[in-house]
C-alpha cells in the first residue's frame, strides 16, 4: 500500500465481529474488487491495537462468508464472489435484535404450520435433539449444537427451500455473534423445556401453545443480546470510517 491506513486504536477486547464490521466498510467505502489486497493481519491488528488472533478470526468469518480469501503468505483478497452479494454485508450494519425479530417471525410461522401436521418419522428426528439437550441441561450444559439441529430440522420438514436458506443465514449472523457472547450459556439453558413445549405443541397440534413457548425463547434470547449490547455500548469505540487507503 502506497499510503498508511489512518484508524483510531481499539480497545484490546475489541470483539472480531466488530473487526469484520470495519473491514466491510473498508471493502464497500474503497469499492474494492475481485482481486484487490486488503491489509495484512499484522497491518490489521497493529492500526487496531489488538491482537492478531482477534483480527484472524474475523478475516476467518469473512473468508467463510465468501468475501476475501486468504493466501498463504500471501495475504487476504477479494474473491469472485461480488461483495454486494454477500448475506454478510446486507446484515453487518443491521441491529442483532433485529434479525432475532426477523428470524423469530418466520420460524414461528413455520411451527404453526406444521402443528398437527408432521409424521412419525419427522417427530423423531426432533425428539432426538430434543432429548440431547434435556440431558445436557441436566448436566448443566447447553447444547449449542443439538439446538441448531432441533430448528434447521424444522425448517427442512418444513419444505420451503428459499425460507430455509434465509434462515440458515440468518442463523449464521446472529451464531457468529454469539460466539462472542459471555454468561449467555445460562440464559439459554433455561429455554430448553420451552422447547419441549414447542415439539409437544407441534405433535398435538396447538399452534397458539407452540407460539407462546416460542416466545418464552425469543425474549430470552432478546434479553441476552439487550444486556450484551448495552455493556459493550460503554466499552466498544465506534468503527464507522475507521479504515481509509
Amino acid at each position: 500500500m502506497n499510503n498508511p491506513i489512518k484508524v483510531k486504536p481499539i480497545q484490546h477486547d475489541l470483539l472480531y465481529t466488530k473487526i469484520a464490521d470495519a473491514i466491510m466498510e473498508y471493502i464497500k467505502e474503497n469499492d474494492l474488487k475481485t482481486g484487490d489486497r486488503i491489509p495484512s493481519e499484522r497491518e490489521l491488528a497493529q492500526e487496531f491495537n489488538t491482537s492478531r488472533n482477534s483480527v484472524r478470526e474475523a478475516l476467518r468469518v469473512l473468508e467463510n462468508d465468501g468475501i476475501i480469501e486468504v493466501k498463504m503468505g500471501k495475504g487476504a483478497y477479494i474473491t469472485e464472489k461480488k461483495a454486494e452479494n454477500s448475506f454478510y454485508l446486507k446484515v453487518w450494519k443491521v441491529n442483532y435484535i433485529e434479525l432475532l425479530e426477523m428470524k423469530s417471525v418466520l420460524e414461528m410461522h413455520i411451527i404453526r404450520e406444521l402443528c398437527g401436521n408432521m409424521t412419525q418419522l419427522q417427530i423423531d428426528s426432533l425428539n432426538d435433539p430434543m432429548t440431547a439437550m434435556e440431558k445436557g441441561k441436566q448436566m448443566g450444559i447447553f447444547l449449542q449444537q443439538e439446538d441448531y439441529k432441533f430448528h434447521s430440522r424444522i425448517r427442512k420438514i418444513y419444505g420451503n427451500s428459499t425460507m430455509e436458506q434465509v434462515l440458515d443465514n440468518l442463523t449464521k449472523a446472529l451464531d457468529d455473534y454469539g460466539k462472542s457472547l459471555t454468561n449467555g450459556e445460562g440464559f439459554w439453558k433455561e429455554t430448553v423445556p420451552y422447547h419441549r413445549e414447542i415439539l409437544d405443541a407441534m405433535i398435538e397440534g396447538k399452534p397458539f401453545a407452540a407460539q407462546a413457548a416460542y416466545e418464552k425463547i425469543f425474549q430470552k434470547d432478546k434479553q441476552v443480546l439487550e444486556l450484551f449490547e448495552e455493556l459493550h455500548k460503554k466499552r466498544l469505540p465506534e468503527l464507522k470510517g475507521n479504515l481509509r487507503l
